[in-house]
């Protein structure tokens, strides 16, 4: 399922790697954003390491197994942390996948990501709320989405989808 999830957002390009990453993690359940397995504040399900835990990805098993058996919500955890990873190949996780995005595309990118955050902020949208937390989890958010149910988020937000088949693809126009 990690293989999986690694691939299928970069199966366009045959050629990619995942130069950020040394190691993933399974943990059994959520963990706290220390990477803690026990105690009350553990409600992470996956993430991507910096400083010392740099290049290495945890999640969680129970959202890993989740994110494939589950068919019809717009949910995959792995593929989250994975999207997260190929945004920060760049140097940054900012929302912005500059390696897999025409330079002419960043602004109307940025665009549509800030409506769409409004329209998820005022309760107008069926995109996961915690893609309004900032661009880079709303990049995210909403390529979950686009893997997950893209006829729903074509017919949905058509904009979006077509720009996240520019992203995810090879296709140049």
């Amino acid at each position: 399922m990690i293989g999986a999830s690694a691939v299928i957002p970069i199966y366009a390009f045959p050629d990619w790697e995942y130069v950020n990453l040394n190691e993933v993690l399974v943990y059994p359940e959520t963990f706290s954003e220390e990477f803690e397995q026990e105690g009350d504040h553990r409600s992470v399900l996956g993430m991507v390491g910096s400083g010392a835990m740099q290049h290495v990805m945890v999640i969680s098993q129970h959202a890993l197994r989740q994110g494939f058996s589950n068919k019809t919500d717009k949910n995959n955890t792995a593929i989250h942390e994975f999207v997260h990873l190929i945004d920060k190949t760049d140097g940054e996780v900012d929302g912005v996948p500059e390696i897999l995005l025409q330079h002419q595309y960043t602004l109307p990118w940025l665009d549509l990501a800030h409506k769409a955050i409004k329209e998820i902020m005022k309760n107008k949208s069926d995109i996961n709320p915690y893609g309004a937390t900032n661009q880079a989890e709303f990049f995210a958010v909403v390529s979950e989405y686009f893997f997950e149910r893209p006829d729903l988020l074509r017919s949905r937000h058509p904009e979006l989808y077509d720009m996240l088949a520019r992203i995810f693809s090879k296709k140049k126009g």
